[in-house]
């Protein structure tokens, strides 16, 4: 191989690497195309058990714990979601506050 294509190579490699998402596997991917649903269910309070249930009468077999784990991971993504454009809250201005006073050491006044 000569210095072109090794060049070439790891450039297309650099492009395989920032696009490559992790697949899912297994039922986690079933229920990954079930989001919207499960969290609408979840919504309306229906626990990971009967969800579960809800699913066995679909013919998608999932255990209630594997419905709990993807709720969760499905809800600590929202939240990182909503924190990231989470706006910093600043204290109103236009001189509401006293000013803070300043600090005096112990055994001497202020004159």
């Amino acid at each position: 191989m000569n210095e072109s294509n090794i060049s070439a190579a790891k450039e297309q490699l650099r492009l395989l690497a920032n696009n490559y998402v992790r697949p899912l596997r297994g039922k986690m991917a079933v229920l990954a195309q079930l989001r919207d649903e499960l969290i609408e269910l979840e919504r309306k309070g229906a626990c990971s058990a009967e969800i579960s249930a809800l699913l066995a009468q679909c013919q998608i077999t999932v255990s209630k714990d594997l419905v709990a784990r993807f709720l969760r991971l499905e809800a600590a993504k929202d939240r990182k979601a909503r924190a990231k454009k989470a706006v910093p809250v600043m204290p109103p201005s236009g001189g509401t506050a006293p000013p803070p006073r300043p600090m005096i050491p112990r055994g001497l006044s202020a004159q």
